[in-house]
């Protein structure tokens, strides 16, 4: 009988998770081919910027009751250049499950200023706040505040439920800007199954082109 994976495991084994975790992002990208990653552990956090931003954000997701055992680090190509970091966290003694999930990619088009974007609304969806040329004309696409708000999770039923703050970032670049987008997973079949949602975040990077 097949194992179930849906990103919470019984096992702290880097090498079984990890290939767990694969498969699921191969899965959700519908990739024929396994996709490459490497491994880095908490230690070596200080020297990468990305790592120890993914700590972090593990810190605010378990409130320090759960440390990181390590971070796996994606670069996916098709349809577009974008890193993936995904922080996989302890849980209990034997235990771990995948947490904050980092996706970052170039844009083409530029920005005045930092853009962020609301927590998520009761009624509605969030909107992009910051530098205000840029924003003006993001909030004017729905489908992208629609799709962003729903990407953007600060909540997630997966390893009995994590929360964490909303984190959506357009930085000004080198001959454009830097999309960076934090997210949980998503747990569904009755949490028996979950998902990256990995495709959305290039629909999201396109959308935001074509809005700039």
């Amino acid at each position: 009988m097949r194992t179930m994976n849906n990103l919470a495991y019984s096992s702290q084994n880097v090498e079984k998770v990890s290939a767990n975790i694969e498969e699921i992002l191969r899965k959700d990208l519908e990739s024929s081919s396994p996709i490459p990653f490497t491994v880095s552990q908490p230690e070596a956090a200080k020297e990468n910027m990305l790592s120890s931003f993914a700590n972090a954000l593990s810190l605010a997701v378990f409130g320090g009751k759960e440390k990181t055992l390590f971070n796996l680090f994606f670069e996916l190509n098709d349809p577009r250049p974008v890193s993936l970091m995904i922080n996989v966290s302890k849980a209990g003694l034997a235990g771990s499950h995948a947490g904050a999930l980092v996706f970052t990619t170039k844009l083409s088009k530029t920005v005045g200023g930092t853009v962020t974007m609301e927590g998520p609304k009761t009624f509605g969806s969030s909107k992009f706040t910051g530098d205000s040329a840029a924003i003006a004309k993001l909030n004017g696409n729905k489908e992208l505040l629609k799709l962003a708000d729903k990407f953007a999770r600060t909540k997630t039923d997966v390893a009995g439920g994590l929360k964490m703050e909303r984190y959506v970032n357009i930085e000004p670049s080198e001959n454009g800007s830097v999309l960076t987008i934090a997210t949980l997973p998503r747990a569904y079949s009755m949490g028996l199954k979950a998902t990256t949602d990995a495709k959305d975040f290039f629909t999201i990077a396109s959308l935001v082109e074509q809005s700039l």
